[in-house]
Parts: structure tokens; C-alpha cells; sequence
């Protein structure tokens, strides 16, 4: 009787070992996936859903060894993503990767836009970069989508190298403005003129009158920037380096091609400390690449708002002066998208006409628009011989 008891306890212990080997990862794995997350690793919640299961970054979590190179795009709407998608066949064509979006190629940051007497912001937290990360999500894109066909050449699963795109903007805005009570309707929500520029150019400085407004870009920038680099950390990324930004912006600007020659270079050497000021608060002191990263400025459209005779001759002169930037900034560079066209002024009617060209009298066409990321991204590797 004891010798079958024994025999019997014996089985019931190895029917028992034998169960936990077989289904113990895959209940580990569901226990752990249905706790909730803890507020210091989860990411905020956005309104595209890059927090969706499909979405989530493909990264090596959790080792202490993982590397990213942050790619950093500012401007105004030709930034933010104001580029209809008209053929999600055409794009997925061009890159099939943005339809679920590229496994090494991340994507975060915020876009804003007026709607009327408020302006509309949408933030992105850490996901995969796809197609429709532009104003309003899902139909509109910016640069970001033919940059991360770029970088996807050299981070890819493959290679084992993981590149992160931080965008930030907000359409219709200037460098140049101080914001006063007659200040026009997307200024008065916010502009870029950076700390140095407002103190020797325009003498106050942040926080006098109407200040919380001039710079506000420059400063929600910066936020965003931190915010997002910071946030790295709760997906496995503690190596960061910064490989430069991609600057998009002059439109609102284009009647004052001199003036803006003086502020840019003010814009420039502020970002690079402040952004640089970041790196070292998050890294200890090494700036990782921040304080010299290159700027890459994208030109205008020779044909952006074609709506009087002469607003041709405008933008090409303030083209002219945007491809001599890099005479006053050290490690400043080009990318021309002057022959992208927009519209065209149509002298019968005397209006502006779009018809054929970009998605409406402000913005480039889908094709171009990932065509022109596509350029920024192989700008990038230029300068770093890749």
C-alpha cells in the first residue's frame, strides 16, 4: 500500500512539473502584459494611437546598451505636415514600411495648428514612424515619412541601429515676430524668436510684456525635446546622440529675407546650447553631438502662395538669402526645395491656382513632400560619409 501511495505522489508531482514547463512562460508573459503600468514607465497616451500594440517600437528593451540617434525636425505647417494623402497605394509603394511602420525608425513629438480663435495640439508619443503623422493624424504628412525611408537604409533590423525623429511645429508662424496686441491670428499663439535674438535684437526679454507668447515656439521646443528624450528611457534607450535638425520654416517670414538673415544665426546658437543644456542634464555633462549638430535648412517653394503678380520674385529672394545662411553659421547646410512646386498665379482670374500642384496654395503635394524627406534624410548621410 505504501510502495503504490509513493508511485502515485511521485506522478502527481511530475504531471505537475511537467504542466509548469510546458505553460509557465506564456502565463508569465499574459500576467505580466495585464498589470497595469507604473506612471513613471508608461508614455502618454496620443491621439493616434502610437501607443497601439502594432505600433510599439521594435526596440531591444531593457538592455543598457541600447543606442539612438535622435533626428530633430522644426518649422511651421511645411514642418508640422499639411501634405494631403491623396494615394496611400503611392506612398506604401514608395515606402511599404510606412503602413506599419518602420521597425528602427521611431517617432514622437508635437504638432500644432490654429483652428479659428484656439489652436489644435496633437502629441506623439514614442512609436513607430508611418504614414499620417501630420496635422490631424491618419491623412496628412510632413517630412518625417520620407526621412524615415532614408534613415532606414542604415537603421534597420539588420544592422541592428535604431534612429528617432522628434518633430515640432506649429503653421503660419515667424521667427522674426514680437508678439504685440496687433500681432496677425497664428503669431499670437506662439513664434520662434530665441532668447539671445529678443534680448539684443529686441530688446526684453522672455517673461515682459506679451513675452509669454514671443519665443513660446522656442520654448515648447525645447519641452518637447526634453520631454521626449527623457522618455526614452522607459523603452530601453539610455545611449542618445543627437545628429542634428531639420528646419523648415520661413514662409511667414518671406517679406523680410534681411532681417531674418540677422536672426537666424541668433536661432542657431541657441538651440545648439539649449538643446546641448538638455543632453547634459540627461547624460551627466556629455552634450552627445548637440552643441555643433548641423542644421539643415529647408528652402521655400519658388512657387509657395502664388496669390499676386510679384509673390514669386518675393520667395526667390528670400530663397537667395536662405542658401547663405550657411556663410553665417558653421556646420549649416542647405537642402533645396525651391523646385517643388505649389501653385501658380493664374493672370486671367488674377487669383492663385493649384491645380496639378501642391495640396493647396501652402503646401507641397504628397509626392513631394516624401520625395523632400527622402533628401533631407540623404543630406544627412552626405555629411556623415554613409
Amino acid at each position: 500500500m505504501k510502495r503504490t501511495l509513493a508511485a502515485l505522489l511521485a506522478a502527481l508531482i511530475l504531471f505537475a512539473l511537467v504542466s509548469c514547463a510546458a505553460s509557465g512562460p506564456e502565463e508569465a508573459q499574459s500576467e505580466e502584459q495585464s498589470q497595469p503600468r507604473t506612471e513613471e514607465t508608461e508614455p502618454p497616451e496620443t491621439a493616434t494611437g502610437q501607443n497601439d500594440e502594432e505600433n510599439k517600437p521594435n526596440a531591444l528593451f531593457y538592455s543598457e546598451e541600447n543606442v539612438i540617434d535622435i533626428y530633430l525636425v522644426a518649422g511651421q505647417s511645411n514642418a508640422v505636415g499639411f501634405s494631403t494623402v491623396v494615394d496611400k497605394a503611392a506612398a506604401y509603394e514608395f515606402a511599404p514600411e510606412l503602413k506599419k511602420g518602420f521597425s528602427n525608425v521611431l517617432f514622437a513629438g508635437r504638432v500644432r495648428w490654429d483652428s479659428g480663435d484656439y489652436y489644435t495640439a496633437q502629441d506623439y508619443a514614442w512609436g513607430r514612424t508611418k504614414l499620417g503623422l501630420g496635422a490631424g493624424g491618419g491623412e496628412k504628412i510632413g517630412p518625417e515619412a520620407g526621412l524615415a525611408k532614408a534613415l532606414a537604409e542604415v537603421y534597420n533590423e539588420t544592422s541592428g541601429k535604431t534612429a528617432g525623429i522628434i518633430k515640432y511645429g506649429h503653421g503660419g508662424t515667424s521667427l522674426l515676430t514680437k508678439v504685440t496686441d496687433s500681432t496677425g491670428p497664428s503669431n499670437k499663439y506662439g513664434t520662434w524668436v530665441p532668447p539671445t535674438y529678443a534680448i539684443e535684437k529686441l530688446g526684453f526679454r522672455y517673461g515682459e510684456y506679451k513675452a509669454s507668447m514671443t519665443g513660446a515656439l522656442y520654448r515648447e521646443f525645447l519641452e518637447v525635446i526634453k520631454d521626449r528624450l527623457f522618455s526614452l528611457r522607459s523603452i530601453g534607450y539610455t545611449n542618445v546622440n543627437i545628429k542634428g535638425l531639420y528646419w523648415m520654416q520661413g514662409e511667414n517670414d518671406r517679406n523680410e529675407p534681411d532681417e531674418y538673415a540677422v536672426a537666424f544665426p541668433y536661432f542657431a546658437s541657441d538651440i545648439r546650447r539649449d538643446v546641448a543644456n538638455i543632453m547634459r542634464s540627461m547624460t551627466g555633462g556629455d552634450d552627445r553631438g548637440a552643441a555643433d549638430m548641423p542644421i539643415f535648412v529647408g528652402t521655400i517653394s519658388q512657387t509657395q502662395n502664388l496669390e499676386y503678380p510679384r509673390a514669386e520674385s518675393v520667395n526667390l529672394e528670400f530663397i537667395a538669402m536662405q542658401k547663405k545662411l550657411p556663410d553665417a553659421v558653421t556646420n549649416c547646410y542647405v537642402v533645396d526645395n525651391s523646385q517643388y512646386a505649389i501653385s501658380r498665379y493664374d493672370e486671367n482670374t488674377g487669383k492663385v491656382n493649384t491645380d496639378g500642384l501642391g495640396s493647396d496654395q501652402w503646401h507641397w503635394n504628397q509626392a513631394d513632400q516624401l520625395e523632400i524627406g527622402y533628401n533631407v534624410g540623404k543630406a544627412f548621410f552626405a555629411l556623415d560619409g554613409k
